[in-house]
């Protein structure tokens, strides 16, 4: 789900970034050597930069890029 609200204009050398509207978190899990050491680790979501109809830039997941994609072309 994508939600649009709160947006705030942050800019770096004059360049808008792209918000991160995405809730999403990556997955955390336990590194395991031959030893049974258990380390932690994350692992990240793929962020991409997207840009709305309206013009602003937004950072959303792959998964969450294909589902927009998807539901403009049954539109």
């Amino acid at each position: 789900m994508v939600k649009l609200i709160g947006r705030r204009g942050k800019t770096k050398g004059g360049i808008k970034m792209a918000v991160n509207v995405s809730n999403r978190v990556g997955n955390v899990k336990n590194k395991r050597s031959h030893a049974l050491n258990a380390t932690k680790s994350r692992q990240d979501l793929n962020l991409q930069v997207y840009r709305l109809e309206d013009g602003t830039k937004v950072r959303l997941s792959t998964k969450e890029k294909r589902t927009l994609l998807k539901s403009k072309k049954a539109a």
